[in-house]
């Protein structure tokens, strides 16, 4: 049987109160059972000699002349034994008195011609209600007569209640001090280390369960507490590498960091000092004077183109320290890459380009500031437009279409944040892609192609900042742009979330 919902107190209880009662109970039937049969077998030897004492009888009639039934009945009188009847050789009655039943009973006891039955008892019951013993008397005939039991059943009753009574008084002594040292040498001890796992558990690492005990549980908490220590030193062990590693990762963050802004400054002193050179050139002349009025009116138009450069260039990195907010507003895609397109169409760029729209009906919203995204799909329209120059097949293809893909969940994330149940989720985007027929990009350019300042173009035809700040607004919304080279030309392809209305 198994206790559900009890601690281990109760079942080893439990288990002794069972077993300490079953023990004794079973004993004592034993002892009443032995007693009885010790009864039972006093009242038969008591019988046997009732019986020899009536076949001595019938001796000394024989000898004496006296009749033999006659005598043997007075005995059985003085025997105190009312029921009985003596029949001779021939079956017929000599002497008789009281009254003795015809069913024979159960045989409890068959030697030198004596038959002892029993009426009523058991192996859960008393000895029998009473018995009949049957004798043969050599030479003369049978005698027959009743055994009383009651006697006997009113002593096993007293036997019965005083085994009872020590059986129970010896049950309660086996319990209560069996329940003690139970507890003592095991259930307190255990109690203790659990209390002791709960407590290291809650952080408590350097508590050890005080137990005491010489044996296997005291074993066991000695193993516990070298455990613990263990434990102890490896989590110390874990938490200094953790500290080093978190100092090794800020000093590295620190320094790629440090190496970031210096490319950064190199990258902007190398654009702005070209242009600034030049205006600082053309000032200088303009300060000299002796210029004509028209030659006068080209350096000052060429000093402003320059200061035009380093405005655009400045400008540039504002966008990118000043990241667009995400879900402006609901944009469609497929509409605003069409007015782009339109817009850039009469540009001189897109002398001789054909383009071919292949946009997805289900694929059609995003959230996000529509000026923004325009700028990028500009971007990448524009270099796809000067990829193909000098080329005799100009094709740009722009396709869009829906796509779920699982990403991560990042919103609200913190790295101080517990672990979510699940941290990916399946998410629809709306894919953009840009493919020309240009050259396209050797793969070593192709790893920097998205790098501040990084261009194919030639001196003076781009500030390599295009891609660079495209990249930081698509990722501002929660989206991605890749690039790749193709068989006959490159491929720009933007995935941001779908919103409302997509797909």
């Amino acid at each position: 049987m198994k206790l559900r919902g009890q601690g281990i107190r109760f079942q080893l209880t439990a288990g002794i109160v069972i077993m300490t009662i079953a023990g004794i109970g079973l004993i004592g039937l034993m002892s009443i059972k032995i007693v009885e049969r010790s009864a039972l077998q006093w009242k038969i030897s008591q019988a046997a000699e009732t019986v020899g004492f009536v076949r001595a009888s019938f001796r000394a009639s024989t000898d004496g002349g006296q009749p033999w039934g006659k005598f043997a009945g007075e005995l059985m009188k003085e025997a105190r034994i009312t029921d009985f009847r003596l029949t001779a050789a021939d079956g017929r009655a000599l002497f008789s008195s009281g009254t003795l039943p015809d069913e024979k009973g159960e045989l409890i006891y068959d030697s030198d011609g004596i038959q002892s039955y029993r009426y009523g008892g058991g192996l859960l019951t008393a000895i029998g209600d009473y018995g009949r013993v049957s004798a043969s008397v050599p030479g003369a005939g049978r005698i027959e007569f009743i055994l009383n039991f009651a006697g006997v059943n009113e002593d096993m009753a007293g036997v019965r209640k005083f085994l009872t009574l020590y059986a129970a008084l010896v049950s309660g002594v086996i319990i209560v001090f069996g329940a003690y040292f139970l507890s003592r040498s095991i259930v307190q001890p255990l109690k203790k280390l659990e209390e002791a796992a709960k407590r290291i558990a809650g952080g408590k690492l350097y508590d050890r369960a005080a137990v005491a005990v010489d044996n296997e549980v005291g074993s066991l908490a000695v193993s516990f507490n070298s455990m613990a220590a263990r434990l102890e030193d490896e989590i110390k062990s874990l938490e200094r590498v953790n500290l080093e590693l978190t100092t090794a990762q800020d000093e590295l963050l620190r320094n790629s960091t440090l190496a970031a802004v210096g490319r950064l400054a190199a990258g902007i002193a190398h654009e702005i000092g070209n242009p600034l050179g030049a205006l600082n050139g053309y000032i200088d002349i303009i300060s000299r004077g002796g210029l004509e009025a028209a030659e006068e009116k080209d350096m000052i138009a060429r000093a402003a183109r320059e200061a035009d450069r380093i405005d655009s260039i400045v400008r540039d990195f504002l966008e990118i320290a000043r990241p667009p907010k995400r879900g402006v507003a609901p944009v469609d895609v497929n509409s605003l890459l069409r007015e782009t397109l339109t817009g850039l169409s009469v540009r001189g760029d897109f002398a001789g380009v054909a383009t071919v729209l292949d946009l997805a009906q289900s694929a059609q919203t995003v959230m996000a500031d529509e000026g923004k995204l325009r700028q990028v799909f500009a971007n990448l329209l524009i270099n796809a437009a000067h990829a193909m120059e000098g080329m005799e097949k100009k094709t740009i293809t722009i396709s869009t279409r829906p796509e779920t893909r699982v990403a991560p969940l990042k919103v609200g994330r913190r790295k101080s944040d517990p672990p979510l149940g699940k941290e990916l989720l399946d998410r629809d985007f709306v894919l953009v892609s840009v493919k020309d027929t240009g050259a396209g990009v050797g793969a070593e350019d192709s790893a920097r192609i998205f790098d501040p300042f990084f261009t194919t173009k030639e001196v003076g035809k781009g500030t390599g900042l295009g891609l660079f700040v495209s990249q930081s607004i698509i990722k501002a919304y929660g989206g991605e742009i890749s690039f790749r080279s193709t068989e006959g030309g490159s491929e720009f392809t933007v995935a941001l979330p779908a919103g409302e209305g997509g797909a």
